[in-house]
């Protein structure tokens, strides 16, 4: 064996290895604190000394391909945004705090490991398929084993860090991610296809139980998703698509039959019905959420550029229409939780600058993606809609509760479109699947 053929093959055994570990972040999510912030850092770290050893060596590992080179520029920008929003507020108001940049910072974090994904070839849900499920299945043994605090109502799945809103949304974004990648490989076997099973139905028992409409709107764009990967696939076989779609009519039944899940559908559908917008707006679930627009909406027109920053420090800049309109309590809330809305809240604290990352983050990655979609390689394919599911998961959570407040959930997000779209940008073609 030649010197050229051993380094490569002794490249690629690392690769496996560096590869397992990254997609392992799924695994203990909302089970272990500061178990994928640990991956993201240490996962960083390695991609970086990894690149910098292979561009010594002058290692050329796959062909540079234009319109990737292109759609990578543009997401390594798009993760660098979250920085520059917060840094651009903060000069602009004269307010640096350093704690407004640590879960922003995440998303450079993310930048090495996704040049690492794209440069060396790597095939993300080769390993993700296997870890989201089993992810879901220590979430479940974990709640079931472990006596949890019930610090949002003794009936409501949460752990020690994990709220139920975060574990609501991850719980049924991974599920959905495990459903549609049942049989979109061609390497299921038995086992594999139980696991997926086993994952799907952990994801969707999780959600219900955590009593979190957050992420629900995610089980029909699941299905538009996985409809279209599997049109762009021309598949010539007509049974799968069948099955899948009596399994989701399946799904999408027996979630909607619950009692819990009626319940709480019934009382957001409520309290629309009965939101006032004249006097002080009723304090109730969902009036608290429609509430905050009104206040977010009123504090960023009043202060578009600049942002607010922390908004604790800012109760007495309010406008004076919210008083109006808000009682002292959502008031409260809206200043020390947030505003239960990833976007508006960007919008508010940082500006339109903020307004326009917090938007990129989500439309950017989910623009590449679908395009790839369309590639001919059925690995590209099935890392594209996996990642876009995941991609739609959190943007749909976004829209009830801050997704990128928590550390922890900006680091797993970061961490997995790093993955799905270094996967997805690589230059892998028909004859090197591992899917054929």
């Amino acid at each position: 064996m030649s010197a050229n053929s051993k380094s490569r093959l002794e490249t690629k055994h690392h690769s496996e290895w560096l590869l397992v570990f990254l997609a392992m972040a799924p695994l203990c999510l909302v089970t272990v604190r500061s178990w994928v912030n640990a991956i993201l850092i240490l996962g960083a770290l390695f991609c970086s000394i990894d690149l910098i050893i292979k561009n010594r060596e002058k290692l050329n590992l796959i062909p540079q391909n234009n319109s990737n080179q292109l759609y990578s520029r543009i997401l390594l920008f798009i993760f660098s945004t979250p920085i520059i929003s917060v840094a651009t507020s903060s000069i602009l108001r004269g307010d640096q705090n350093i704690a407004d940049y640590d879960s922003a910072s995440r998303f450079l974090l993310a930048i090495p490991i996704f040049i690492w994904m794209q440069r060396h070839n790597q095939d993300a849900m080769r390993v993700l398929q296997i870890s989201i499920p089993f992810g879901l299945i220590f979430t479940l043994l974990n709640q079931w084993l472990i006596i949890q605090p019930h610090h949002w109502g003794i009936n409501r799945m949460a752990t020690y860090f994990a709220d139920p809103l975060v574990f609501g949304y991850t719980s049924l974004t991974l599920g959905l991610i495990s459903f549609a990648s049942i049989k979109s490989s061609k390497i299921d076997g038995a086992i594999l296809f139980i696991l997926k099973i086993i994952g799907v139905i952990c994801g969707i028992y999780l959600s219900i139980k955590s009593e979190s409409r957050t992420g629900w709107l995610m089980i029909p764009i699941t299905f538009w998703a996985w409809i279209y990967y599997k049109y762009n696939r021309n598949e010539s076989s007509k049974n799968s698509f069948r099955l899948f779609l009596i399994a989701s009519v399946l799904i999408f039944g027996i979630f909607l039959s619950n009692e819990t899940v009626q319940q709480r559908l019934s009382q957001a559908f409520q309290n629309i019905e009965n939101y006032s917008f004249s006097g002080i707006a009723p304090e109730t679930s969902v009036g608290y959420r429609i509430t905050f627009l009104r206040i977010a909406y009123d504090m960023f027109l009043n202060n578009p550029y600049m942002g607010y920053g922390d908004t604790r420090q800012y109760a007495q800049a309010l406008p004076t229409e919210v008083n109006a309109y808000a009682s002292s309590e959502a008031i409260r809330l809206a200043l020390n939780a947030g505003f239960h809305n990833e976007i508006v809240t960007q919008a508010v604290r940082n500006g339109l600058f903020g307004l326009l990352s917090s938007l990129s983050l989500f439309l950017v990655p989910a623009w590449i993606l679908s395009k790839k979609i369309k590639l001919s390689s059925i690995s590209l394919k099935y890392n594209a809609s996996s990642g876009l599911i995941f991609v739609f998961g959190f943007m749909v959570s976004s829209f009830s509760t801050e997704v990128f407040d928590l550390k922890y959930t900006a680091s797993f997000y970061a961490l997995m479109v790093a993955l799905f779209c270094g996967s997805t940008l690589s230059n892998r073609y028909d004859t090197e699947l591992r899917y054929d």
